[in-house]
């Protein structure tokens, strides 16, 4: 199907740059756009002309957006404007959805359960009262372990080394000692077999950067990668997408630096003006 068909039979009435998004199909492309300028409509649409005008196989295209009822929504809009058929060979996931798959196939693999992943922080709180206790903190107020937390996911997500650990256990020394508190959390969900969503996305990476044939089997399975909302995803988000990008060098990203909301919890909106 050639373009103007395409734009004609689906009915797809876009602007010159809009227009220029749906068809930059090859390479590493970058869309910054403002709210309101029509990103997803541009999005979905550039789904429907890989597959109709370049030919591309649905199945080797994974879209990638920040929250659960967001992937259901960009799903949603693919089905309505190009049809329930093809929307359900399309993958769109959040970034711990492919984590989820990669920790999975890595278990397949070596015949061993991955640990379980703990979805509701009320099951690790005892634990971390106790080693926030362990560690001159008292009996934590409920605003003192969020804080605890938020550092733990911004230490994790940020991908600090021990060095740059470090360095944020002496700034805040005074308030809290992050450092240590951080070391006894991740020993103690280790122990119990645990992981966090945070964790999800570590173990993930580590498996792509030590196991090459795991790499190799998600960047044969994907081929192109559409990632929305990219100025609110994290560094180590950031780092996984590389990885599995880095065969085809396809990788589509959709953002407005200016407008991170996730700033708390180590969004790298900073990835987008290196792109």
């Amino acid at each position: 199907m050639n373009f103007t068909d395409f734009t004609e039979k689906y009915n797809i009435q876009l602007n010159e740059q809009q227009l220029r998004a749906v068809r930059a199909v090859d390479g590493p492309v970058l869309l910054l756009a403002v709210p309101g300028s029509g990103k997803t409509t541009v999005l979905v649409s550039r789904l429907g002309y890989m597959i109709y005008c370049k030919g591309i196989r649905p199945e080797r295209i994974l879209t990638v957006t920040y929250t659960v009822a967001a992937t259901k929504d960009m799903r949603q809009r693919f089905a309505t404007r190009f049809g329930e058929e093809l929307a359900g060979r399309l993958e769109f996931r959040t970034i711990n959805g492919i984590c989820a798959r990669i920790i999975q196939y890595y278990g397949r693999r070596i015949g061993k359960t991955p640990f379980e992943l703990v979805k509701d922080e009320k099951e690790t709180t005892k634990m971390l009262v106790n080693i926030c206790q362990e560690h001159g903190m008292g009996y934590p107020a409920e605003s003192d372990l969020k804080n605890v937390r938020t550092l733990i996911t911004y230490i994790k997500n940020m991908m600090l080394t021990d060095e740059e650990l470090a360095q944020l256990g002496a700034e805040l020394a005074e308030e809290i000692n992050i450092a240590e508190i951080y070391q006894r959390y991740c020993r103690a969900m280790r122990e119990n077999q645990w992981m966090d969503y945070d964790d999800q996305m570590i173990y993930a990476y580590r498996m792509l950067c030590k196991y090459p044939q795991i790499l190799r089997h998600f960047q044969q399975s994907y081929r192109y990668f559409c990632v929305d909302e990219a100025q609110d995803t994290s560094k180590i988000q950031h780092a996984i997408l590389a990885l599995l990008a880095s065969a085809s060098g396809n990788l589509f990203m959709v953002g407005d630096e200016d407008q991170s909301i996730y700033g708390f919890r180590a969004a790298y909106p900073q990835a987008l003006l290196d792109f």
